[in-house]
């Protein structure tokens, strides 16, 4: 899934990150079939700020339901 080249100014950034972290974003890579560490947190990022609108500015919850039909909230802050 790739995305086409923005003509949007960009920026560079830097990232000090721990060994797990980096292996965490290259598992999500691989299941998300993202062509870069970059599309990953890019990604993440436009999921995050959805969530982060649903509850905080919309008033909304976010419930995770798993396959045998129990829920739970996921509480963001």
């Amino acid at each position: 899934m790739s995305r086409q080249a923005s003509k949007e100014a960009k920026v560079r950034l830097n990232l000090e990150l721990p060994e797990r972290v980096r292996e965490r974003l290259e598992r999500v890579r691989e299941l998300s079939e993202a062509d870069s560490l970059t599309e990953v947190i890019r990604r993440a990022l436009s999921v995050y700020d959805a969530l982060l609108t649903t509850t905080h500015d919309e008033g909304g919850k976010v419930v995770l339901r798993s396959a045998d039909g129990n829920e739970r909230e996921l509480l963001l802050s």
